[in-house]
């Protein structure tokens, strides 16, 4: 596994073949776990969003123009929508986290995360280290991003992670140009 800034060093990057996707679907060398097929289910679960959408205006349509039944069986196919986008979005997140092995190494990346996904993650990661016992205090690492892929590169996950080490009172500091969170966790007697 490699650092929060990748697998592959500067000068290793220069020397590895183009990719033939364009910019915008290159995965980026900061996030090894943002695979294509991370973002090949991330754009379906978009499509299914779009049908939640269609689906809702449609029955509202109906629903306005007097024909209930309609409205009730459009407003049945945006459940079904919904749980596809759901189930989608649920895929592609155990396909960042899966293979991170953060239960062995003590860190956790967050990118390609959706808030919520984000945070059930870090919760989670939390709660497992801090239960474990160890004789000397435990650094552990949360890479939330600094935000520069973000819309408008303000973060979004990165402030999230921060309230939550707050409210549960951790020791924690910003590391790597405020990308990520080394935790300081206190040995368990």
């Amino acid at each position: 596994m490699g650092n929060c800034f990748g697998l592959f060093s500067a000068v290793e990057s220069h020397t590895r073949p183009p990719v033939a996707a364009p910019p915008a679907k290159r995965r980026r060398k900061e996030q090894p776990f943002v695979t294509e097929e991370v973002l090949e289910i991330r754009m379906l679960a978009r499509k299914y969003h779009e049908k939640v959408v269609e689906c809702a205006k449609n029955s509202q349509e109906a629903y306005q123009k007097g024909d209930k039944k309609k409205a009730h069986t459009l407003s049945e196919e945006k459940k079904d929508w919904q749980k596809k986008q759901n189930d989608a979005n649920i895929k592609a997140a155990k396909l960042i986290l899966e293979p991170q092995s953060w239960q062995t190494s003590g860190e956790i990346d967050l990118h390609g995360l959706f808030l919520q996904e984000a945070t059930n993650a870090t919760l989670e990661f939390l709660k497992y280290w801090s239960k474990k016992v160890w004789s000397d205090a435990k650094i552990v690492l949360i890479i939330t991003g600094a935000g520069h892929h973000s819309e408008n590169h303000k973060a979004v996950i990165r402030p999230h992670v921060e309230q939550i080490l707050q409210e549960q009172h951790l020791d924690y500091k910003s590391v790597h140009g405020n990308g990520a969170f080394e935790i300081t966790l206190k040995p368990r007697q």
